[in-house]
Parts: C-alpha cells; structure tokens; sequence
C-alpha cells in the first residue's frame, strides 16, 4: 500500500524572450567628463566651485570623507594630478583620499 500525500499545484516557471544584451563598448577617454576624481573639503564648508585657471571642474555634495567630490579635466595635456592638488591647496581646498584616474568603462 502506498501512502499519497497531496501537494498543492506548481504553476511552470515563465520563459522570458531575453533581448540578446548588447556587449559594452569602451567609450575613448575624450568622452568622458573628467579625468581626475578626488573628495575635497571646502575652505567654509560649503558646496562651492573652485576657480581653477586651466580646469574644467564639476562637483557634488556625495563625498565619504570630506564635502564634496570633485571631477576635474585638464584644459591643456600637459596638466596632471598633482597639478590639480596644487592648484586646490592654493585656493584653501583641502584633498582627502587618493586622486583617482578615470579611466573608459
């Protein structure tokens, strides 16, 4: 004799048509905004641009260590990080961290 034990109905898994996914393509360094990403901390503690002769500069108020995160991208190619930490420390911003370089994704 064998004993039935009753199990609730099961629906089969949905088949989901997938786009094929397209691979990633690496954008060349002149696509991207910046080439350098540092976190700053501000002379008043405020969000505020620095006016750096020679850079393109954009910030926001994401940071882990300090208040804001700077993304920098030389005018002239000769210009480097440490460059741009000079230039910073000149103005009263202050650099936490290490300068990242971007690189294409």
């Amino acid at each position: 004799m064998t004993y039935h034990v009753p199990r609730p109905a099961t629906a089969p898994m949905p088949v989901f048509n997938r786009a094929p996914v397209a691979p990633r393509v690496a954008r060349p360094d002149s696509a991207l905004f910046g080439a350098f990403v540092l976190e700053i901390t501000t002379p008043d503690s405020t969000l505020t641009v620095p006016a750096l002769a020679g850079w393109q500069l954009r910030v926001w108020p994401v940071a882990r260590l300090g208040d804001a995160t700077l993304e920098a991208r030389p005018v002239d190619a000769h210009q480097n990080a440490a460059d741009l930490v000079q230039a910073l420390h000149a103005h009263g911003y202050g650099t936490l961290g290490p300068v990242r370089t971007r690189k294409a994704c």
